[in-house]
């Protein structure tokens, strides 16, 4: 039979108790651009909030007061990676495309263009993937990561001083792109130059070269359209640009049904940035028309011959890095598997040449 007479220790008990496992732990969530890019905006102001009513609901009393190092803040831009492997910063919302040394499987998708994959489906394969490839998330693992989440970007496209409605017309033409993406013009006769999208617009009105390979939103932002007011819709297809890692020690201080909420959000992170890019597409592009800019399509036979004359840009990468001990072969034929059993209309098969 209960004792009242013990009933105020009892409750001072519950109280210390609660108390013991009331937590909030400090995080610091670093990025290179500020929150007006999508993938950061969209983390700030959807998956955070959504994260912390879903903690307090839980009433286990665990909290994150979050601290947003946003803008170069915390770091530049090519020390994010390292800054949350440090553990300078707790999370970090990182651009893949910066550290291929460090995740050299990531970039998969960029070697597999000309995929009519939705932002939606490819972030669906992308997660399964993972469960097949473990190497992906083992290269953040190495650097004292967790992997959460991947995003996507819409697809490239071209912007030029002059029409392109065939791919004959990219001969002899020099076009700026950045990095990997410079790949995409092998074959085509087009003279590519490696350059920032942050000098595009200042390029292209200085004849360094006459053309970039860009999207809608960033050609907005940087105001490449300016320069090239010729926008051909070529659709190699979308990219898996950016993600979510957590910092390992940070993120074993955090309980476990905490870190199932923080996954289970960030889940949703790739549709909130799509929702946002395409109403920031259809606005910036709407601008641009305005402001004189010519529309053109390449048509799907052009697209597949474009597709035809590259050299086999994936074997290439996939040898490269299966002479490294990893599996760039398995990756490629899974990626392709995963496309052609959602039935995905692709240009070429490139595990299949």
């Amino acid at each position: 039979m209960f004792n009242r007479s013990l009933a105020p220790l009892v409750a001072i008990g519950v109280v210390l108790a609660a108390a013991a496992h009331a937590k909030t732990l400090r995080i610091t969530v670093a990025a290179t651009p500020s929150e007006t890019a999508t993938f950061v905006g969209t983390f700030k102001r959807n998956v955070v909030p959504a994260i912390d009513s879903r903690l307090e609901q839980s009433g286990k009393g665990f909290r994150i007061r979050w601290t947003h190092a946003y803008a170069g803040k915390l770091a530049r831009s090519d020390e994010i990676f390292e800054a949350v492997a440090q553990g300078i910063g707790g999370a970090g919302l990182i651009l893949k495309d910066l550290e291929p040394a460090n995740l050299p499987l990531e970039a998969y998708a960029v070697h597999m263009p000309f995929t009519d994959v939705t932002r939606v489906q490819i972030v669906e394969v992308d997660a399964k993937l993972r469960s097949q490839v473990p190497e992906l998330n083992q290269a953040y693992e190495r650097h004292n990561q967790v992997f959460i989440a991947s995003g996507a970007s819409d697809s490239m496209q071209l912007f030029t001083r002059f029409p392109v409605t065939r791919v004959t017309d990219l001969r002899n033409r020099k076009l700026g792109a950045s990095g990997s993406f410079a790949l995409w013009l092998r074959g085509t006769g087009a003279i590519p130059v490696n350059a920032a999208v942050s000098r595009s617009r200042a390029d292209i009105k200085e004849g360094v070269y006459e053309g970039y390979t860009i999207g809608i939103i960033p050609s907005y932002v940087h105001k490449t359209y300016a320069a090239a007011r010729f926008f051909t819709r070529v659709d190699f297809g979308p990219t898996l640009t950016s993600a979510i890692t957590f910092n390992g020690d940070v993120w074993n201080k955090i309980p476990a049904h905490a870190r199932r909420i923080i996954r289970e959000e960030a889940g949703k992170w790739s549709r909130y940035q799509t929702a946002v890019d395409l109403l920031k597409r259809s606005r910036f592009f709407g601008a641009m028309k305005s402001k004189g800019v010519a529309e053109l399509t390449l048509s799907r036979s052009e697209r597949e011959k474009w597709a035809s004359l590259m050299p086999d840009i994936a074997q290439e990468w996939a040898d490269r890095l299966d002479e490294r001990g990893l599996p760039g072969t398995a990756l490629m034929t899974a990626y392709m598997d995963e496309l052609r059993d959602r039935g995905v209309r692709i240009a070429r098969h490139w595990d299949e040449d």
